[in-house]
C-alpha cells in the first residue's frame, strides 16, 4: 500500500493581502514559517521515503524544513503547481473589474473547457495532478510520499478521488499547511483524512 500526504503550502503574503497567486509567487509570512515548522512535529512518527514539491517558491519554502528534518532530497515538479489564472496571477482581488469577475464565475462553475485567456481549466488542473500522483505511485510503490502543493490543486484532486463532479460546490476547505492523507490500495486511491495544521 502506498501512502501519500498532500500538503498545502504555508500562509503567504498574497494569502494575507487577498491576491490571486496561481503561478505567481510571494514569500511566506511569519505564520507561514510557523506552519512549516509545525509540519516537523506532525510527521515526527510518520516515516517518509520520498518528498516532492511544486517548484513554486512558497511550496519549496514550506517543504524545506520538513525535508531537512527527514533527511530527504526535495524533488521539485511543475506538474504540482497551482492553477494558472493567466493575467490575474498576482492581482489583488479587491481590484477586479466586472469582466474579471465574470471570467472567474465561468471558470469556477467549470464551464466546459473555459479558461481565463491563456490560463488553465479546472479539468486540466485535475488531470495534471491526478496523472502525477499516479506516476509517483508507480515509481514508489508501497512507500510513504510527501507532496507539497497548493489549495485549489488539492481540492480538484480530492474531488477526482471522491468522484465529485468538477463543477460541484466545494464541500471542504484545505487550509494553509493542512495535510491530506491518501492511500492506494486495491487499485484505487482512498482519502483517509484531512487535518488542519494550525500555527500556535
Amino acid at each position: 500500500m502506498t501512502d501519500l500526504y498532500l500538503i498545502r503550502h504555508g500562509e503567504t503574503l498574497f494569502n494575507q493581502l487577498g491576491y490571486f497567486q496561481g503561478h505567481s509567487d510571494s514569500p511566506l509570512t511569519e505564520t507561514g514559517h510557523l506552519q512549516a515548522s509545525n509540519l516537523i512535529s506532525y510527521f515526527n512518527d510518520i516515516p517518509l521515503q520520498q518528498f516532492y514539491s511544486s517548484d513554486l517558491g512558497r511550496a519549496v519554502a514550506t517543504a524545506a524544513p520538513l525535508a531537512k528534518a527527514k533527511q530527504l532530497p526535495l524533488q521539485t515538479c511543475p506538474q504540482l503547481r497551482e492553477i494558472s489564472y493567466d493575467y490575474l496571477d498576482g492581482q489583488a482581488k479587491r481590484q477586479l473589474t466586472d469582466k474579471d469577475r465574470e471570467k472567474l464565475t465561468r471558470l469556477f462553475s467549470a464551464e466546459l473547457g473555459y479558461r481565463i485567456d491563456e490560463g488553465e481549466t479546472l479539468a486540466e488542473v485535475q488531470t495534471r495532478l491526478f496523472d502525477k500522483i499516479n506516476a509517483l505511485n508507480k515509481q514508489h510503490q508501497d512507500q510513504s510520499i510527501a507532496v507539497m502543493t497548493h489549495g485549489l490543486s488539492i481540492v480538484m484532486l480530492i474531488k477526482k478521488i471522491l468522484r465529485i463532479p468538477v463543477d460541484a460546490p466545494r464541500m471542504f476547505n484545505v487550509h494553509n499547511a493542512s495535510v491530506c492523507h491518501l492511500s492506494f490500495r486495491s487499485g484505487q486511491w482512498i482519502l483517509q483524512s484531512i487535518e488542519r495544521n494550525d500555527a500556535s
